[in-house]
């Protein structure tokens, strides 16, 4: 990855030392205004996706990466962490299979300078 990518190499990372599944990031820096990475990921079960969730802010902060915001930490079922520059989504398995975010994103036209 390029250093413009350095905040989705330690999301990844992050995620993985607390065994999160399924992890895949989608560049949308041509299809979306508000933010360049989606990093997606799933546990399984709320428990899992909240310790994924707050490893992530726990890190964020010790690494002084801004977070604008974060929602779904209530339930677990999908939360959403605001990074700025990449979006992360940890969803339970049943969440993720019913939004199938990354086929949303998949299907969604670059955008162009025209």
């Amino acid at each position: 990855m390029t250093e413009l990518n350095t905040t989705v190499e330690k999301v990844v990372e992050w995620i993985v030392e607390k065994k999160g599944e399924d992890i895949k990031y989608i560049d949308v820096r041509n299809k979306s205004s508000f933010t360049d990475f989606f990093v997606i990921c799933n546990g399984n079960g709320d428990i899992h996706t909240k310790a994924i969730a707050n490893h992530i802010i726990d890190m964020a902060r010790e690494h002084k990466i801004k977070m604008l915001g974060k929602e779904g930490l209530d339930k677990g079922r999908w939360i959403l962490l605001d990074l700025v520059d990449v979006v992360v989504h940890i969803f339970d398995t049943p969440q993720r299979e019913f939004y199938r975010l990354e086929d949303l994103w998949d299907k969604i036209p670059e955008r162009t300078n025209e």
